[in-house]
């Protein structure tokens, strides 16, 4: 599937057996040639009319429509895979096992709750039916790929199983043979979400993620002997949710894919249109930097829910979500815009002249070769192995352990600071880190971090202290206070280069960003960048603080705890702009950063073999007049653009000042500015 040189629309779609197929086919035929899709995704048994686990006739049924329609397809040029819609089944929503398989053992969730149709992974029964169901698909159809549902994960299965996991009998059977005893769904629970037994926890993490490695390996193995030329996917959702069971990315990917790429559909929400500017893909490309870019080609969900058209999502939403895609690495788009039901594009006849339209910039994009790895900028470090060691914020849920890991990805996106979302450190760079990542890292890797450049947020700051770092970072005690305590009103800049921020000592909201923050107390030697003041002028603690260590290490901590509640109701503004550009292009020292000036903009810079490219999108519902960045190392007077025809033509950047240039034309609403020199 993979082709460098084009960006690959795959359209996921369904023909109804008895509805309309005829005429539903012509009608895809067609849609697909006049809107460049060159793959159809079919659907089998698909959610509005999913009928559980189906017995032969009505698998035979489905089968009769589907030859007709991949013998179209291809006698068409149009490639075709399979997406049969549930793996261990999403959700019941009134579905329940029939007589043929009531011998299925579903998930027992951490509730106790045992779910009406969703099967426990390690079930055997399912697993064989799994295998001779899919295998019997790609043997009759030979398709090209064969889609796996993101329903292949242990949590949000049912509401009152709360986070899930799975609890049943086997798996605390399981469980009792790791630890050498005899345990309980209540007594495990409580241990794995308690301070003083995370050897249980890793334990218990250690098991989930064979529940899902086991029966990816037997159903690959099945697959490929029944049509080594089918290549699995992956769908997936939120990394950090996914890391409460344990999910190992790489070993999943050598379980579905061992000797070639996988494809891998990331989830890429919001899957209904609303705030473009709030909605940076931090997760996709979380997602996306869990693996070596060698291993995967990347398809993100293009999701229309509940796949209403343009009463749920704008054209120009989803080509704005598709021109950030190239940037991290993707070769093409996976599109869920029209309904499960057979209705066919009814819905939205206009939406494939979008596709047309943006498909020579993508193409063009794809050809440059940008990934995730090669992005420019702050480093965001995760790691996927966070919750076998945070302290969990509930007694009663696995959503305890699940981590914030990308807060500063979506601050820094609507802040217009180019970054990357990784899972390595790396000294030579800035790295921002949030919530309880680093109790993934052990003293002596906290140790080299602290001898490089890093930005904590408040729960960051908190841990370290808590851990005995204290020192290294400029502060002596830290506590977690709320607005009702202290009521603290707003943030105050401590700078007067009035000329930046247009005024003077500016202030910034504090009541309307969080309803909890953090006081820290600092050192003598520490800087205050910034103070948080009572609404009676009164001042109660530091904001923003930078402290230069006896390592050499240069630190910033904030009392913000990231992507709490309110956080963006009141944090971002110009003067935030400012004070966090400004702050980051100290530490950056040179670094091959860019950023967005003037306006909110989204901004990606990447380091490809060929080409320094620096992309900058609009997330506005207005046209900007003009784009201004920043952007050392950048020689703007080389610089091309890409056009809308999908070639690369002479910028004529105009120079605003030391490494910043100005971009005199229009950026329209949720368009994108793509520049480029050579290496």
């Amino acid at each position: 599937m993979k082709n460098n040189s084009s960006y690959r629309y795959i359209l996921r779609y369904y023909i109804d057996p008895g509805f309309h197929e005829e005429d539903r086919t012509a009608e895809l035929i067609k849609f697909c040639h006049d809107s460049c899709v060159e793959e159809v995704m079919l659907f089998y048994n698909p959610e509005e009319l999913f009928a559980g686990f189906q017995e032969e006739p009505a698998i035979e049924e489905w089968l009769v429509v589907a030859r007709k329609i991949v013998g179209a397809l291809k006698e068409n040029d149009i490639a075709v895979s399979l997406n049969p819609w549930t793996t261990t089944v999403h959700l019941s929503r009134g579905r329940y096992l029939s007589d043929r398989f009531k011998h299925y053992r579903t998930m027992t969730g951490e509730t106790g709750t045992v779910a009406p149709i969703s099967c426990c992974p390690l079930d055997e029964n399912w697993q064989q039916d799994l295998c001779d169901l899919f295998s019997k698909f790609c043997k009759e159809l030979d398709p090209c790929a064969l889609w796996i549902e993101d329903d292949w994960r242990l949590h949000n299965h049912e509401a009152d199983m709360n986070y899930g996991g799975c609890f049943c009998e086997e798996h605390i059977r399981r469980f009792g043979e790791a630890i050498g005893r005899e345990t309980t769904r209540e007594e495990l629970l409580s241990e794995i979400l308690g301070k003083n037994n995370l050897e249980w926890r890793k334990k218990w993490i250690q098991l989930s993620q064979d529940t899902l490695v086991e029966p990816a390996e037997k159903l690959y193995s099945s697959i490929h002997i029944a049509n080594p030329a089918t290549k699995l996917g992956l769908m997936s959702s939120v990394p950090d949710t996914q890391a409460a069971e344990g999910r190992d990315w790489n070993r999943l990917k050598r379980a579905f894919s061992p000797d070639e790429p996988m494809l891998l559909r990331p989830h890429l929400p919001p899957y209904t249109e609303d705030n473009s500017l709030l909605n940076f893909p931090a997760v996709t490309r979380q997602t996306v930097a869990e693996y070596n870019p060698e291993d995967i080609e990347i398809y993100p969900e293009l999701e229309n829910s509940p796949r209403s058209g343009p009463y749920s999502k704008s054209m120009a939403y989803s080509a704005f979500e598709c021109l950030a895609s190239p940037l991290y690495g993707s070769q093409g788009i996976t599109i869920n815009h029209y309904d499960m039901m057979g209705n066919g594009i009814a819905l939205d006849r206009r939406f494939g002249t979008m596709l047309k339209k943006i498909k020579r910039r993508l193409d063009a994009l794809v050809a440059c070769g940008c990934c995730e790895l090669d992005q420019q900028g702050v480093d965001v470090l995760f790691s996927s192995e966070v919750s076998a060691s945070m302290e969990s914020t509930s007694d009663f849920s696995l959503f305890g352990i699940v981590n914030n890991s990308v807060a500063w990805s979506r601050t820094f996106g609507i802040l217009g600071i180019s970054h990357r979302l990784t899972a390595e450190y790396d000294p030579d760079r800035v790295t921002a880190v949030s919530g309880q990542t680093l109790s993934a890292y052990s003293d002596d890797e906290i140790m080299e971090m602290l001898e490089g450049r890093l930005i904590l947020d408040g729960p960051s700051t908190e841990l370290l202290v808590r851990r005995g770092f204290g020192k290294y970072i400029g502060v002596k005690e830290i506590e977690l206070r709320t607005l009702q305590q202290d009521g603290y009103g707003y943030e105050q800049v401590n700078s007067t280069d009035a000329e930046s921020y247009g005024l003077e000592y500016p202030r910034m909201s504090a009541n309307r960003c969080a309803l909890e923050l953090y006081a820290i107390t600092p050192d003598e030697e520490t800087v205050e960048l910034s103070t948080i003041f009572r609404y009676d002028k009164s001042r109660l603690y530091p904001g923003l603080l930078s402290y230069i260590n006896d390592l050499g290490g240069s630190i910033v901590s904030c009392a913000w705890p990231l992507e709490t509640g309110q956080f963006y109701m009141g944090y971002f503004n110009n003067f935030r702009r400012i004070f966090m550009q400004r702050i980051i292009g100290v530490l950056a020292e040179g670094d091959d950063i860019a950023m967005g000036l003037d306006l909110p903009l989204n901004v990606y810079r990447c380091l490809t073999s060929e080409y320094d490219i620096i992309a900058i999108l609009n997330p506005l519902r207005d046209d900007a007049e003009k784009i201004t960045f920043a952007a050392g190392n950048f020689p703007g007077d080389d610089a091309e653009f890409l056009d809308i025809d999908g070639q690369w033509k002479s910028a004529a950047l105009i120079p605003a000042g030391e490494d910043c240039w100005t971009y005199n034309k229009p950026l329209e609403s949720l368009d994108a500015l793509y520049l480029r020199i050579n290496n």
